[in-house]
């Protein structure tokens, strides 16, 4: 076959998208669904210093770092799209067989920056075990970079030298960064000191694997009144004095945790537009399957452990910042999910009951990072049931 041969055979990394929608046009569309989010957290959370003066009084970042929240979200973004789209122009240029893709790389950063968790619990005070630090200014930066490093040349390049992506490249870079420190981010048990009855300071452990409720009965060892009293000392707007609505809190307006959940409602109207604009490109049966399972596995564990608000833990399980946010724009990613519509329908569903189970009994209040990671694995087998079709088809 001569140099000038049009007929090599070229194949390149998943999706293989067909049809009007291409794979660039499908990147741009979710860059703005996921440009959009982070514009409206950033205003929301404006308004925040962070971290604020009684939560750094003894730390030496008071008067230095002390940036407003929503400056924390757009610096973030900027860096992981930079980190992102530099690593995937530089493997271009010096390896070969390295496919430039800046949309998906960009799409790629966005998602590392609405997935990274910043803000400081309304109740959180210096001597608490939080990592008050990297929930801020500058560690913050440092963290986001280095997932987004990670996460682009291990788990979307690397990966995709055997064929395919076998876990989603965030997900995995995240959870693979933050795993030294489990015991200080990433397990809920272990953000607070022990309650002090004498100082009233600390918050113990909340526990969902017990009654929970919007009453006045302490629950567990966490401290507060309620289960319902921690949510809203956890995602309340730390300079506000009064007491804000649970709704509002879960729905509109959280000021600590993933990014790109502060505001579920944000997630929603934008998600389910994307949805409908590329709706034969987005696996929408996995959200809509793992978003029942919660709702159905909630509203069991809320009679199994006789909660006696039955909304409290729906509201949690299913409006928490890593549960909106990963449903909607990770648990879809075309290329370590499912190819059929049964096995889409498994996998969101065994996410969903994998995300209940391990906030449950293993006080991981971020679990459904966890049960993605482990569905990601299970494709090979799911990729067996059901007929396959083409992607975009």
């Amino acid at each position: 076959m001569s140099n000038e041969s049009t007929n090599e055979l070229v194949v390149k990394s998943a999706p293989h998208i067909t049809g009007a929608m291409s794979k660039k046009r499908l990147m741009q569309y979710t860059f703005i669904a996921l440009l959009i989010i982070t514009i409206i957290t950033a205003i929301i959370w404006w308004p925040v210093p962070s971290p604020t003066d009684g939560q750094i009084e003894s730390l030496a970042l008071k008067n230095v770092w002390q940036l407003p929240l929503g400056s924390l979200v757009l610096i973030n973004a900027l860096i992981a799209i930079g980190v992102a789209v530099g690593m995937d122009a530089l493997l271009h240029k010096v390896a070969f067989d390295s496919e430039l893709n800046i949309w998906s790389a960009a799409v790629f950063g966005l998602i590392v920056t609405l997935s990274f968790s910043l803000g400081v619990p309304s109740m959180a005070l210096a001597s608490d075990v939080m990592p008050i630090d990297s929930l801020t200014a500058p560690n913050a930066f440092l963290y986001v970079a280095f997932i987004s490093l990670i996460g682009l040349v291990l788990f979307k390049k690397m990966q995709s030298l055997g064929g395919r992506k076998f876990v989603n490249p965030a997900a995995a870079a995240k959870f693979l960064v933050l795993l030294p420190f489990i015991g200080s981010v990433l397990l809920v048990k272990s953000h607070f000191a022990p309650y002090d009855a004498a100082t009233g300071t600390g918050l113990g452990v909340p526990v969902l694997a017990g009654p929970l409720g919007g009453g006045t009965a302490p629950v567990g060892n966490n401290g507060l009144g309620s289960f319902l009293t921690y949510l809203q000392s956890c995602y309340a707007n730390p300079l506000s004095a009064g007491t804000t609505d649970i709704n509002q809190l879960m729905i509109l307006e959280k000021f600590h945790g993933w990014t790109g959940g502060a505001c579920s409602l944000a997630v929603i109207v934008v998600g389910i537009a994307l949805f409908v604009i590329a709706r034969k490109y987005i696996k929408w049966r996995i959200t809509v399957a793992y978003f029942v399972s919660i709702a159905v596995m909630s509203l069991v564990f809320a009679f199994v452990y006789a909660d006696t608000d039955l909304m409290i833990r729906l509201l949690f399980e299913v409006f928490i910042g890593s549960s909106i946010f990963l449903g909607f724009f990770m648990a879809t990613d075309p290329a370590t999910t499912p190819l059929t519509g049964i096995g889409q329908i498994i996998f969101g569903v065994g996410l969903g009951l994998l995300t209940i189970l391990i906030q449950t009994y293993m006080n991981f209040f971020g679990g459904s990072l966890l049960a993605l990671i482990i569905m990601n694995l299970t494709v090979p087998l799911l990729d067996r049931v059901g007929i396959h079709k083409p992607f975009g088809r």
